[in-house]
């Protein structure tokens, strides 16, 4: 467009200046002094010829206008349609992003919910651990509850035990069950008993018969452990008051001590009892444990105990593979969630133990302090000696 423009207006230029030239070089008639005929005719020819060349250069102006409008025209029409088209794209292709995007994120979604739904292999690992340890805790509890019961009569001094007889008669009875069963070098060099074996030389005088195995395995570690505990709170327990020391002053007066001592006893052994009855062999270890008792080298797993069976279930947590391995394949969050709650739930546990065992340590030192007070007021107000009216 621009070149044509300039084409035009060489054009005009060189007629203009033709015209000039014309009209200055024209003859003019010597008659005249002035002849205005030439120049109105110069005149008219230049407006021709502007006219003309005004008109062809608008002509070409306008084709090359029509010219322009026809090929923009439908330029603009396809840009037109590529925005349209383009658009459309961009719809179809965010809806196909929108799609996957809510696709995924209901995949995801049905993930989590399968995932929390899921049982871990550990769960109901840990589900069999709490459950042996809780049986073995109650299995226990009877077990130091019947041992309660049978030395209660005997510290007592109930009818049908030695101490009933007389305090010799107790004092025997405890030399001859140690003779016949944990008879030492110098016993036996003595000649009063037959030497034990080397697990049973002085065992009820070794605390670990009570404190060490785990589990106690059989009967003779059973009784292993419970002589220990008596050789430790009442290796003998006095004679009973019978007949006239009984009715008489002098053994009612005597009759509170006696009960006192006999309260102290029980508690005593009702503690030691507990410790026995938390290694006796009262259940029947999980799977789980019984891999990691093997892991530890412990030959014995067919029954277990409190204490076994507690240790077992905190050990293979603590430095088993198999949970180590387990809690790291666990999928999404709620799988450790629950180990954590299911420690926490095993932490309150043990603790409830400990608090039991601190209430009989508590009523342990109140017995301590009750004593001392007797002590301390006896000196200072000794207590008179009542009348009786008894026959």
């Amino acid at each position: 467009m621009e070149r044509l423009t300039k084409v035009l207006m060489r054009i005009l230029a060189i007629l203009t200046f033709s015209f000039v030239v014309g009209a200055i070089g024209a003859p003019r008639p010597a008659y005249a002094l002035f002849d205005s005929v030439p120049i109105v005719n110069a005149i008219v020819t230049m407006q021709g010829v502007l006219n003309g060349t005004l008109s062809a250069f608008q002509n070409m102006v306008n084709l090359a206008l029509g010219q322009i409008n026809g090929v923009l025209g439908p330029g603009f029409s396809q840009l037109s349609n590529y925005m349209k088209a383009q658009v459309g794209a961009q719809e179809q292709i965010a809806d196909a992003t929108n799609m996957v995007n809510a696709r995924l994120a209901r995949e995801v979604r049905n993930s989590e919910q399968r995932n929390n739904h899921a049982v871990n292999r550990q769960d109901c690992l840990n589900l069999e651990g709490g459950q042996a340890a809780v049986v073995a805790a109650r299995k226990g509890d009877d077990v130091a509850a019947a041992l309660d019961s049978g030395k209660s009569g005997r510290a007592e001094a109930h009818k049908g035990t030695p101490a009933w007889e007389g305090a010799g008669q107790a004092q025997q009875a405890a030399n001859n069950n140690h003779f016949s069963l944990y008879c030492s070098d110098a016993e036996a060099d003595a000649g009063v008993c037959t030497l034990a074996s080397q697990e049973q030389k002085d065992a009820d005088q070794n605390a670990s018969s009570l404190l060490t195995p785990p589990v106690y395995v059989d009967k003779q570690a059973i009784t292993r452990a419970n002589d220990y505990a008596t050789t430790l709170i009442q290796p003998s327990p006095p004679a009973a008051l019978r007949g006239s020391s009984l009715t008489s002053i002098e053994g009612q007066g005597s009759l509170p001590g006696r009960r006192s001592y006999n309260a102290a006893i029980t508690l005593a052994e009702h503690v030691t009892d507990g410790v026995l009855g938390w290694h006796a062999n009262t259940v029947s270890l999980s799977s789980a444990q019984k891999a990691e008792a093997t892991r530890e080298g412990i030959t014995n797993t067919d029954a277990g105990s409190e204490y076994e069976a507690t240790d077992l279930e905190i050990n293979r947590k603590y430095s088993g593979t198999d949970w180590q391995a387990d809690l790291q394949a666990m999928p999404a969050p709620k799988s450790v969630l629950v180990q954590i709650a299911l420690l926490d739930a095993q932490r309150n546990w043990i603790l409830w133990q400990q608090y039991k065992l601190e209430q009989q340590r508590a009523l342990m030192e109140a017995t301590r302090l009750s004593i001392e007070a007797e002590r301390r007021l006896r000196p200072v107000t000794p207590m008179p000696v009542p009348t009786s009216t008894l026959n």
